[in-house]
């Protein structure tokens, strides 16, 4: 719930897009005056004010936006925030989601400083009962070996506690990469492992990149999943940037790929 008698913001700058797209999918979009130029979810985002990238935004364009709130990312350089705090501007900093529970967690804090506080929780009772409405699907379904690929040069994938492990594991999988200390991960693994089920999801290429990607692994015909056929090309923006909601959704779709004939209906909001 939102705290009595607190101000609510209204002129806010976000700084990344995971935050961009969480004021939207709280109906906050009205309060948000910019963004950065990697801010292009929902689309409508695109259209507002830029305010720089990511790493490098235009300090002095910030203050003559006048926001009351500036919401940062772990990417935000600190010598320009102090630079803002200096100007007393209100900044709340925002850590990238590692897991489920964070997204919620930041969904949430977001709210709760929009005045969106109500809105932010039954968005993620409805995601939390969509993942768990998965996951009882999943629980006695054979576990296939899965490989997701978030990285082509070097290879990368993801180990465990993240949300890339949870989408595999709540999928019902088992992440052929998920003790490996760092997300660097060998071709030669790969194929030493044998994976049922080969996702790839490159962040900042294009989706031909990602079927050229696929081509390449297809190669390999000893490879269970090139044998079966079941080698996929997933929508990074989907998968790689998730929310809540996006997440839901995210899940839906491996499962679907993990387990071709498990049906989940869960809710209105899971569809492909």
């Amino acid at each position: 719930m939102a705290q009595k008698n607190a101000v609510i913001p209204q002129r806010v700058i976000s700084l990344s897009p995971i935050i961009t797209e969480t004021i939207y999918l709280l109906n906050a979009q009205d309060l948000l005056v910019a963004n950065t130029s990697y801010c292009n979810v929902p689309d409508e985002a695109q259209f507002k004010e830029k305010i720089g990238s990511v790493i490098q935004m235009n300090v002095e364009k910030i203050i003559s936006l006048r926001p009351d709130l500036v919401i940062a990312s772990p990417l935000s350089r600190e010598k320009q925030i102090k630079i803002l705090s200096n100007q007393k501007i209100k900044v709340m900093r925002i850590e990238n989601p590692q897991t489920f529970p964070q997204m919620c967690d930041i969904t949430m804090r977001i709210g709760k400083v929009t005045g969106r506080a109500d809105a932010a929780g039954k968005i993620i009772e409805r995601a939390k009962n969509e993942v768990e409405a998965i996951k009882l699907k999943t629980a006695h379904l054979p576990k296939k070996k899965v490989f997701i690929q978030i990285g082509m040069k070097p290879l990368h994938s993801a180990n465990k506690d993240t949300f890339i492990n949870e989408y595999i594991n709540y999928g019902g999988g088992i992440n052929i990469a998920e003790n490996e200390k760092s997300g660097i991960y060998s071709r030669e693994k790969v194929l030493k492992e044998n994976p049922d089920v080969i996702l790839i999801a490159t962040m900042g290429t294009s989706k031909k990149a990602g079927e050229i990607e696929k081509q390449r692994w297809m190669k390999f015909k000893f490879l269970n999943a090139a044998k079966k056929n079941q080698i996929y090309v997933l929508d990074p923006e989907l998968i790689l940037s998730p929310t809540p909601v996006t997440f839901a959704k995210g899940l839906k779709q491996v499962l679907s790929l993990i387990h071709p004939n498990a049906c989940v209906t869960p809710g209105a909001d899971l569809k492909k």
